[in-house]
């Protein structure tokens, strides 16, 4: 790897104007299959690398669609886009399937893998030997993108949502019920501004506004996402007695970590960056942030059991794949120019996890982004049904401040304690997908139940061994 890299979890993205020339109808053929266990019509969509060059380079996009299950069938589908950026939406039909059953009753499941993800995914082979000056680093890209052989310039959101119109246009769909998540909120958002007549409907989940950008609000957002568990603490007693300090000691644990690393376990050293790291990713999950007061306040103590039982955060090199860089490098919606401070204990992190895309930046091909592409519409009719983790230490509700301005008929659902995964067992998944077919049939956000999942909603015990 060449540097520390990117965390795939999430992420968000006048105005970005229609495509100048809409993409011609491919043939498509589709033929049945069984995808993980469900039958589904398959096939694979030839689109060009640069629709500039039609008759150059091409690239062949998965496509798999989970038929309706009952007839009639709609004649809007509903598609779903994957997060990372880089995650291949036909690696999830299973998952899929369960999430959006009620859905998928009356309406085709559409699933295009994102042009840079799947098989048309290419990954730089790891290094023979560790690279250690810049000069041996640029080499490393350099020969990994000359034996791509591709224009790295064409692996952006937009030249991806083109493909999905394209697709939509081959297989008759009228309008699609566009549903994002994390990354694919953005590329969602980005859609919509590009082929507004395509979109019935559109739901985001975990979701950060297109020009609101993401690393600009990073700490902030994991600093309130620790207060909250520092509050659920406070208000147990139990918990208040084990852990009465918990929250100065994890400032202090990234402070003193930073200048001179720990050894937690054999072999592995730890600054306070990479930490904080740790402590960021258990803050996605309702599942994993319960144990935080434990694990900082054992690491104070200097017993690291209960913190090397976690991932090892989100410092850590995560791939080389290609298309990745290439939207991190060169789209407004990352937010690589911010800057501390920010007043929260995440700022070190924050301005390291910043430095580390900026570093394996400066070794990729640069294209040009105008910033003015990159915003809300000025207005649509398009109906808007936003979930968000109230608990999201990345993609919180905070970060679309102005979806009812733009969005008229839109609803901003928060589900209390959620972080950024939706990980709250069958009934959320249920509660989830009855909310989404409520709009997506009414055509409305208007008249939404938006309490169905606060039952399913069950905060865990925070742990007080371990």
């Amino acid at each position: 790897m060449v540097v520390a890299l990117i965390a795939m979890g999430g992420s968000s993205c006048g105005s970005l104007s229609q495509s100048a020339a809409p993409p011609t109808a491919g043939r498509l053929t589709l033929k049945p299959c069984t995808v993980q266990g469900i039958p589904a019509r398959c096939g694979i969509f030839v689109v060009p690398e640069n629709r500039s060059k039609p008759n150059g380079r091409t690239i062949g996009l998965r496509v798999v669609v989970l038929p309706a299950l009952l007839k009639p069938a709609a004649s809007d589908a509903v598609t779903f886009l994957a997060g990372g950026p880089g995650d291949a939406v036909t690696d999830e039909p299973a998952n899929l399937a369960n999430g959006l059953i009620d859905l998928n009753e009356h309406h085709d499941v559409l699933l295009v893998d994102q042009r840079g993800t799947g098989q048309s995914a290419y990954d730089c082979t790891n290094p023979t030997k560790p690279l250690r000056s810049n000069t041996e680093k640029r080499n490393y890209v350099r020969n990994c993108l000359r034996a791509f052989g591709g224009d790295m310039n064409q692996y952006g959101t937009r030249t991806a949502m083109d493909d999905l119109d394209a697709v939509r246009a081959a297989l008759g769909y009228p309008q699609l019920d566009v549903i994002g998540g994390s990354y694919g909120a953005t590329a969602a958002q980005v859609y919509l501004k590009l082929h507004p007549s395509s979109v019935r409907t559109l739901v985001l989940e975990g979701a950060t506004a297109l020009d609101v950008p993401f690393f600009g609000r990073f700490a902030v957002n994991a600093q309130r996402a620790l207060n909250q568990v520092a509050a659920t603490c406070d208000s147990q007693p139990a918990c208040r007695k084990a852990f009465p300090h918990w929250e100065r000691q994890f400032g202090e644990i990234v402070k003193a970590w930073n200048a001179h690393p720990v050894k937690t376990r054999k072999g592995v050293m730890m600054t306070g960056n990479e930490f904080a790291g740790v402590v960021h990713v258990m803050l996605l999950d309702m599942n994993t942030a319960p144990s935080i007061p434990l694990v900082v306040s054992r690491a104070a103590k200097g017993d690291y059991a209960p913190l090397n039982q976690q991932g090892p955060g989100d410092l850590s090199p995560q791939g080389t794949q290609l298309m990745t860089w290439s939207i991190w490098c060169n789209e407004p919606w990352t937010g690589l120019d911010a800057d501390p401070p920010w007043g929260t204990e995440f700022d070190s992190y924050t301005a390291a996890y910043i430095a580390e895309f900026r570093r394996g930046c400066t070794f990729f091909p640069k294209r040009a982004e105008p910033a003015s592409l990159w915003t809300f519409p000025s207005s649509s009719t398009v109906p808007v049904l936003a979930i968000e983790g109230g608990a999201d230490p990345q993609d919180p509700p905070t970060n679309l401040p102005d979806l009812k301005q733009h969005f008229p008929d839109s609803r901003i659902v928060t589900l209390t304690h959620i972080g950024h995964e939706f990980n709250f067992g069958i009934s959320g998944v249920g509660c989830l997908d009855t909310m989404m077919l409520s709009v997506v049939e009414r055509d409305t956000t208007k008249g939404l139940n938006t309490t169905l999942c606060n039952s399913a909603i069950v905060y865990p015990p925070i742990p007080l061994t371990g």
